[in-house]
């Protein structure tokens, strides 16, 4: 498994990754290709079964990309079944205040510290042959997998100190887009990125490493200037449309004016 924990921690630059909404193999090849440190795999946004998730999962982890899981909800049985797939970690939307972290990520924590059940038989466990056996399994659960809490809600930014402090959360995600709905400003504005520099500079101060979405390279420099370890570019739904965009464009505007014609 792809420890994105320890690449995290890792000196240098932040790691770049994308988000993956589509179940095809094929695409996973080639975002896995272009050489993305990490994807995070969109089950909240996209209509991606459990079998659907496991197989991205193999596919990353074999291509050395770091898979982690957008979970749908706050509940224990997908995000149980991602992690025993092999996931390097799952994003847990929506976490509004400290009460709920402490309580949503101790779900995803082998006792005492929390109540994620045994599975050594699954992949995570390699099949139950790891070297290890199930402490090993059990080590491996508990501290290399990421539990990063995603803040996108206004009382998630009110109360981040708390959130960061809470035992599980071992990564931040900040949200900037559902922060804007929770905020009732444009996304974008100035609320909103204040709101997101915020959140950063506080996960900065507690040692968490924090993460959030950007457009364009202005806003990269930025937030990796600011402290992030981590950053999401895009989806591949988006690249798709894009170069199909680009592409049918181009053909249009050569054929426009066919050579000769001039």
């Amino acid at each position: 498994m792809i420890v994105f924990q320890q690449l995290l921690k890792s000196s240098g630059p932040p790691l770049i990754g994308t988000f993956v909404k589509l179940p095809a193999l094929e695409v996973a090849e080639i975002i896995g290709a272009a050489g993305f440190d990490f994807v995070v795999i969109d089950t909240e946004h996209a209509l991606l079964s459990v079998r659907d998730v496991y197989s991205l999962v193999v596919v990353y982890s074999r291509l050395n990309v770091a898979p982690l899981v957008r979970i749908t909800d706050h509940g224990y049985g997908d995000g149980q079944r991602y992690l025993d797939a092999g996931a390097a970690g799952i994003l847990v939307p929506h976490v509004s205040n400290a009460a709920q972290a402490e309580v949503t990520m101790k779900q995803f924590l082998f006792p005492p510290a929390g109540t994620r059940g045994m599975g050594y038989a699954a992949r995570a466990g390699l099949w139950g042959s790891l070297d290890g056996g199930p402490a090993e399994y059990v080590r491996t659960g508990q501290e290399d997998v990421a539990r990063v809490a995603m803040i996108e809600e206004r009382e998630a930014v009110e109360d981040i100190d708390g959130i960061l402090a809470a035992p599980g959360v071992d990564a931040a995600f900040i949200g900037p887009g559902d922060l804007s709905l929770s905020m009732g400003v444009p996304g974008g504005s100035p609320p909103v990125h204040e709101a997101v520099t915020r959140s950063i500079e506080a996960a900065v101060r507690a040692g968490v490493p924090v993460g959030t979405v950007v457009q364009g390279e202005e806003q990269l420099r930025l937030r990796a200037g600011q402290g992030c370890r981590f950053l999401l570019v895009g989806n591949d739904t988006g690249m798709l449309s894009g170069a199909a965009r680009r592409t049918l464009a181009q053909a249009r505007e050569a054929v426009a004016e066919p050579a000769g014609v001039r």
